[in-house]
């Protein structure tokens, strides 16, 4: 919801770093990479106990994952293949993040496989969606807007990470959550179909 709603007011910022980042002759993919990099670093400084480290690396990898499409759409070299690589590496450092948690936090492992079976879930009507629509606006695939897109998921670690013993609870209520946006997403898929 927020990535979809709120972006408008951060683009600015993006197309700024956009543009500095390609002046330098950065490109897409090596920001795209860069973003998995600090995830999967901040999933160390998790699972190592150290949560504003953790904070700090999560949300910087998540301004570099906003800026990487609009580098690539002001330097007009949009691909599939940059879209695959955005999903897979976003994909990759939630997985990180969930079993660092789950390293750091053994108590609450039933409730963080429930959160990975909600996302799985969340993911296939995604893909679904986006191999079987028409590409959105800006985007080189159907994207379907939810309740609960990559800012929200980062809010509910950073929930996690600030609160120790709420991280069951929390976990359950991100799957909720996501569980509810599948069901919006494919809702919304459905009734583009006509056959």
């Amino acid at each position: 919801m927020l990535d979809t709603h709120a972006r408008r007011l951060f683009q600015p910022i993006f197309d700024t770093m956009a543009h500095a980042l390609g002046r330098r002759g950065i490109g897409p993919a090596a920001v795209t990479l860069s973003a998995a990099l600090l995830g999967g670093l901040a999933a160390g400084a998790m699972a190592l106990g150290w949560p504003v480290l953790f904070l700090a690396l999560l949300w910087l990898s998540g301004l570099l994952d906003a800026v990487d499409g609009t580098l690539a759409r002001q330097g007009g070299v949009t691909s599939r293949a940059g879209a695959m690589l955005d999903i897979v590496c976003d994909r990759a450092v939630e997985a990180l993040v969930i079993v660092a948690f789950g390293l750091r936090f053994p108590e609450a492992r039933l409730e963080l496989l429930v959160l990975c079976a909600a996302i799985i879930l969340s993911l296939t009507v995604f893909l679904t969606a986006a191999a079987s629509l028409p590409a959105s606006v800006g985007k080189s695939f159907h994207y379907q807007a939810g309740l609960a897109e990559r800012s929200e998921g980062f809010l509910f670690f950073s929930l996690m990470a600030v609160w120790p013993s709420g991280v069951p609870g929390v976990a359950l209520v991100f799957a909720l959550t996501v569980l509810f946006t599948a069901g919006q997403r494919l809702r919304a898929a459905l009734g583009f179909f006509r056959d």
